[in-house]
């Protein structure tokens, strides 16, 4: 016998929420080394005067040949930080602290979720007001799970340990009293495939948005790849400011010789 459906229990969304997702993901972001400069605006924003933007790679084999490829970004700072409520909203599309806040590029909230969605189906979040090691809280987006109607609201952030690969790597984790690390994976829209490609569009666009921060020395911006499960990095350097007329020279022209 056919199932007879009432009128009132079909949903009629205004906009469907797999509709929505994938016009957002191509929304806003001319690469990846925009979107990346977003998180480093969120981190200006809240205070930050160091801040990190780590790359982890794999070997992968294709046709018989071993190229590495990244597959997680982090984007790590030593500014405020957020609490649960805080946290919560920032993940939130249009919604946010500082949706009024011109002072940076973009705005705290909105960058967050747009950004990270338009290189990656999945960015977890952890944020600590006091120590990383005790009082870090998470939250997540994740695509998948979000397309399978498993997911539906941001969920409450929870006290959880930051792996400890990330903390081993970061040089600013275990030294700043409150921060933030955002990590990207499952990277299937990022222009580029491997860290040096990513340094190098992100420090000319970094080192030209944040050249004056860069060379009043307000901000320090290191950027930093390695090799999943390894601690030594294959690339450490920080961002130079990317101007006319500037002292520096631009880390990116010296990528070549990596």
């Amino acid at each position: 016998m056919e199932e007879i459906v009432s009128e009132k229990s079909v949903a009629y969304d205004v906009v469907p929420l797999r509709l929505a997702i994938r016009s957002m993901r191509d929304n806003g972001y001319k690469n990846a080394s925009y979107a990346i400069a977003e998180l480093v605006d969120n981190s200006v924003q809240a205070g930050a005067n160091t801040i990190e933007i780590i790359c982890k790679e794999e070997d992968e084999f294709i046709h018989q040949r071993r190229r590495s490829r990244v597959r997680e970004i982090a984007v790590i700072d030593n500014g405020c930080g957020m609490n649960t409520t805080v946290l919560r909203r920032a993940l939130q599309f249009g919604v946010g602290e500082r949706l009024n806040d011109r002072s940076g590029i973009g705005r705290f909230g909105m960058g967050l979720p747009n950004s990270s969605i338009s290189q990656a189906r999945r960015v977890d979040v952890w944020s600590w007001q006091n120590s990383v090691y005790t009082s870090a809280i998470h939250t997540y987006l994740d695509l998948d799970e979000i397309e399978a109607g498993l997911l539906r609201e941001i969920p409450d952030p929870k006290t959880r340990k930051i792996p400890s690969e990330w903390r081993s790597i970061s040089s600013v984790m275990s030294k700043a009293p409150s921060g933030t690390i955002v990590i990207w994976s499952k990277l299937d829209k990022c222009d580029w495939r491997t860290a040096l490609a990513i340094f190098r569009n992100s420090e000319y666009t970094i080192g030209r948005i944040y050249r004056r921060f860069l060379e009043n020395d307000n901000v320090e911006i290191r950027m930093a790849a390695f090799s999943s499960g390894s601690m030594t990095p294959n690339f450490d350097e920080n961002a130079k400011p990317n101007c006319p007329g500037s002292r520096y020279s631009p880390t990116f022209s010296r990528l070549g010789s990596w």
